[in-house]
């Protein structure tokens, strides 16, 4: 995927996609700062599942132990946005 064309928005959507895929609830239900544990109950599994799409999606490798540390939606897409800049910028 042409990193130049991804947006944070368009990011940001993906990821609340694959929540609500793996918690079993509406996109719209998960807001940018629920916290991802504790008020919408992804467990580290769940974690695990929605960071292999990330990184397959985005053809990126965010470290196991990075995704886990991240608590809601926006820490996510910085994440991804992060690792996407870096793997355009190492090609």
């Amino acid at each position: 995927m042409d990193t130049a064309v991804v947006t944070e928005d368009h990011v940001r959507e993906e990821l609340k996609r694959l929540i609500a895929e793996v918690t079993e609830c509406e996109p719209e239900e998960v807001s940018d700062t629920a916290e991802l544990e504790e008020e919408l109950g992804i467990d580290s599994l769940m974690a695990l599942e929605v960071m292999v799409a990330v990184d397959k999606k985005y053809k990126i490798d965010i470290p196991e132990e990075e995704f886990a540390a991240l608590k809601n939606v926006n820490e996510a897409v910085a994440a991804v946005m992060r690792h996407m800049t870096g793997a355009a910028s190492a090609a």
